[in-house]
């Protein structure tokens, strides 16, 4: 059994979290040393998502009947 992954959630979700751990690091230097790893990742991380929601279109589906 395999899973679809769906890269237009994925980067819906990174984006999301991202934006969570840019405003939770402005209200502390030591939650911004602790974060700036983490939001690192998920920067280098986005574009490929991106790239790869672009490049994926849906399945047609046959028409029954």
């Amino acid at each position: 059994m395999s899973r679809t992954i769906d890269y237009n959630i994925l980067v819906e979700n990174c984006e999301d979290i991202i934006n969570t751990l840019e405003h939770d690091s402005m209200r502390s230097s030591g939650k911004m040393k602790m974060n700036s790893d983490q939001i690192l990742a998920l920067y280098k991380i986005l574009p490929i998502y991106k790239d790869k929601a672009v490049k994926i279109k849906p399945t047609p589906k046959k028409k029954e009947g």
